[in-house]
């Protein structure tokens, strides 16, 4: 098993045990009659496992991919049940765990050829093309989450390259980190830092405190700026 692979297992391990977590917690708090959503903390881990499962789909697949288009109609379908926020979160969690623990077996089992080959550019640069697609059809969550991720990912690329440690450490920390190596130039590390705010409230499901606006503007930053470091 090479380095990448075991990154990647590493990575779905720790998710899985995550939303286990959260199952099995779900599962007394139904026994109490008490509701996940109550729980404060619970429902951001949720929404960050999905977004971490689509950036492990993209990484694999390419943004374009089945898979990945699987996962977004899926999580679509979940909320545009409007059930309630319970359901939602119980839904998704559910989706993510059979997914992330597909794609373990796959990997373990030697099926998915291409991990060996970490796309760049090219994926990120498509994850973008349809976070574009989706805010334009009015979308501007999804695109939030897929654009987040798009900036995320490209960044910790980056560190990568550098030898820049970016496991456990939060988007704010790569960028300094980023910051202190001289990879910015201009005034892109003003800019790329107050996305920061765009992103977390993304990956919380803080959906009230996105404004299109600004989805667009991190949209119109990541363009040129993959062109520039990724071609």
């Amino acid at each position: 098993m090479n380095n990448l692979t075991e990154k990647y297992i590493k990575q779905i391990n720790f998710l899985l045990k995550e939303i286990g977590g959260i199952l099995v917690m779900s599962k007394t708090f139904s026994k109490l009659d008490i509701s996940l959503v109550e729980e404060d903390s619970e429902a951001p881990k949720v929404h960050e496992a999905y977004g971490s499962t689509l950036n492990i789909l993209s990484n694999l697949f390419g943004a374009k991919s089945p898979q990945v288009k699987s996962l977004i109609d899926q999580r679509k379908q979940i909320v545009s049940k409007k059930y309630s926020t319970e359901y939602e979160l119980r839904k998704t969690c559910h989706m993510v765990y059979g997914i992330l623990a597909s794609v373990k077996n796959d990997i373990k089992a030697g099926l998915i050829t291409n991990i060996v080959i970490q796309a760049s550019g090219e994926i990120i640069g498509d994850f973008l093309a349809i976070a574009k697609n989706e805010l334009k059809n009015g979308n501007k969550d999804v695109a939030a989450v897929l654009a987040s991720a798009a900036l995320e990912d490209s960044l910790k690329r980056k560190a990568d390259e550098l030898d820049i440690k970016t496991e456990n450490k939060d988007l704010s920390q790569v960028i300094n980190a980023l910051k202190s190596q001289g990879f910015f130039s201009g005034a892109e590390a003003p800019i790329v830092s107050s996305y920061v705010k765009l992103r977390n409230s993304a990956m919380h499901a803080d959906w009230v405190k996105i404004q299109g606006t600004d989805v667009s503007s991190l949209i119109g930053f990541l363009e040129p700026f993959l062109v520039k470091n990724f071609s």
